[in-house]
C-alpha cells in the first residue's frame, strides 16, 4: 500500500516540551531518590502515558495524592490555581509543563476587569483548569449558552482545542443577541496547521488513516476534518488495531495528532505499507 503524508503531523512544540519535560522529572527523582508524579495525563495519548509510567512515573488526579518529598510534574493543560497552591503548600518540588497558550489565558482570566468567559467543553482537563483561574467565568460550549450571558461586553477565552467551526457560530450569534465577545482565540496553531495540511492531500489520496487516541480533542477533530473531505478516514491508535477495510485502499493519506508520539506513527507506517 502507499502511504502520503502531510507536511505537518505529530507532535507540536508545547507537547515536545511537555513530555521532555516529564522526562527530565523522572531521571531527576530516581536520581534524588524521590517519588515522581504526574498530575493528569501530561498528554492525552496512551501511548505517551505507558512509555512514562514504564519509566516510573506516577499518574495522580489530585494533589491530595502526593506528599514531599516529590516531583510532581503539571501536565500539558495545567491545573487549577487551588490546587497549584495546595501543591505549593505541600512544599513539593513542581515542574510545570503546562503549555505556554495555556498559561496566558489563565493570566488573561486572572487579570480581566471585564466579564470573562471560556470558551470550551465541558469535563475537558484544560477547560477545568481555565475556570479555575476565574470563579466568576462562564463556560460556553454552543450557540445556546449565550443565553447565560447579559448584553454587552465580554472577554473571552479559547480552549486550545476547541472547533474552529464553533468557534465561528458563536461569535457570530453572540452578535445578534448584542454580546460583545473580545476573543483571545487561543486554538492550537500547531492544530490548525495539521488540519490544513491534511485537507492538502486529500486530492492524492483514496481513504485517510488518523494515528492517535480519541481521548486527544486534537485528534478527533483531525478525524473530523478528514471525514469531511468524504474520503473513508480512520481513527487507529495502535498498529495491531489497524480496520481490515483499510486494506482494500491502494493509496491511504497518513496523519497525527499533536499528542501522537512519532514512535507510533511510524510504527502504523510501516504496517500500512506492508499491507
Amino acid at each position: 500500500m502507499r502511504v502520503i503524508m502531510p507536511e505537518k503531523y505529530g507532535f507540536c512544540r508545547g507537547v515536545e516540551m511537555a513530555v521532555g519535560k516529564a522526562e527530565k522529572a523522572i531521571c531527576d527523582a530516581r536520581e534524588e531518590g524521590l517519588p515522581c508524579f504526574v498530575y493528569g495525563d501530561i498528554v492525552h495519548s496512551r501511548a505517551v502515558m505507558d512509555d512514562l509510567r514504564g519509566r516510573g512515573i506516577v499518574s495522580v488526579s489530585s494533589a491530595s495524592e502526593v506528599e514531599a518529598p516529590a516531583i510532581v510534574v503539571i501536565r500539558a493543560h495545567g491545573i487549577t490555581d487551588a490546587e497549584r497552591q495546595v501543591l505549593e503548600e505541600k512544599g513539593v518540588s513542581i515542574v510545570d509543563a503546562t503549555c505556554p497558550v495555556v498559561l496566558r489565558s489563565q493570566s488573561l482570566l486572572r487579570s480581566s476587569s471585564s466579564p470573562m468567559a471560556v470558551i470550551g467543553v465541558s469535563g475537558h482537563s484544560e477547560v477545568a483548569t481555565l475556570l479555575g483561574s476565574a470563579s466568576s467565568a462562564v463556560l460556553v460550549e454552543c450557540p445556546d449558552d449565550l443565553g447565560k450571558l447579559e448584553a454587552g461586553d465580554w472577554d473571552a477565552v479559547v480552549q486550545t482545542t476547541f472547533s474552529e467551526k464553533m468557534l465561528a457560530e458563536i461569535v457570530a450569534e453572540a452578535g445578534t443577541r448584542g454580546i460583545c465577545l473580545r476573543v483571545l482565540n487561543t486554538i492550537c496553531k500547531a492544530s490548525q496547521e495539521r488540519r490544513e495540511a491534511l485537507l492538502a492531500t486529500a486530492a492524492m489520496v483514496e481513504a485517510f488513516v488518523v494515528a492517535g487516541d480519541n481521548a486527544s480533542k486534537n485528534t478527533v477533530e483531525l478525524w473530523e476534518s478528514a471525514k469531511r473531505t468524504g474520503k473513508p478516514s480512520f481513527l487507529v491508535s495502535s498498529p495491531d488495531v489497524i480496520p481490515h477495510d483499510i486494506l482494500s485502499f491502494h493509496c491511504v493519506g497518513l496523519t497525527a495528532g499533536a499528542s501522537c508520539p512519532n514512535t507510533l506513527l511510524m510504527s502504523i507506517k510501516r504496517r500500512l505499507e506492508n499491507a
